[in-house]
């Protein structure tokens, strides 16, 4: 009885015995199903090596998880936003740069895109071209067909009504370097603004010599 009570396994190797059990199942049964869940990782032992590209999903990620401290600065491009989903909420507008004068401009300074001092040259009305062709101001909620300069450049609006012809004829300094096509219209290098019908100006625009 002496010599079998001396075989008999301490409490503290029997504890150690089911610990050392337990978890050998535990990563035996995770292997044996092909599945290992975060039980069985340890914190911060996974890195992107480890990722297979393109297998992580939007699914995969709970909402709200990413923050712009998990994101390498020059990463995410213009492909990767969907269309409508960056609002001035989501800018820093303290952080956004100043646009030269020049650029994105055609090389004219950004003030001289202000509205000119001079008003707009209304056709037809005293000391402006008149109508020609039969053509007149189609009237309702359309603007009166005029002309003015802007940064250099020419530019119409307004809507006539008329059989086609000549609309107006353009006086020296609001004319193009060489006839100008727009559509339907054309504004020839003499002055004339010739159409086919009724006609809107709106939009037309033209560099002077």
């Amino acid at each position: 009885m002496k010599r079998i009570a001396a075989l008999r396994p301490s409490p503290a190797l029997v504890i150690a015995c089911i610990a050392l059990f337990v978890a050998m199942g535990g990563v035996s049964y995770g292997l044996a199903t092909g599945s290992i869940d975060s039980r069985e990782i340890s914190d911060n032992t996974i890195r992107s090596k480890d990722v297979r590209n393109n297998s992580v999903y939007t699914r995969d990620i709970r909402n709200n998880d990413v923050r712009d401290i998990d994101i390498r600065n020059g990463t995410v491009k213009g492909r990767d936003l969907a269309k409508s989903t960056i609002t001035d909420d989501n800018i820093n507008m303290a952080k956004l740069g100043q646009v030269p004068d020049a650029a994105a401009l055609g090389g004219v300074p950004a003030a001289q895109y202000a509205r000119p001092a001079e008003a707009v040259h209304l056709v037809g009305t005293t000391g402006e071209p008149a109508y020609e062709s039969g053509y007149s101001a189609a009237g309702g909620t359309d603007l009166a067909p005029g002309f003015w300069k802007l940064a250099g450049m020419v530019w119409l609006q307004g809507s006539a009504d008329g059989p086609g012809g000549t609309v107006v004829s353009l006086p020296e300094g609001y004319r193009p370097a060489g006839d100008a096509h727009f559509g339907t219209t054309t504004v020839q290098a003499d002055g004339d603004v010739i159409a086919t019908g009724d006609v809107s100006l709106d939009g037309i625009a033209f560099r002077t010599p």
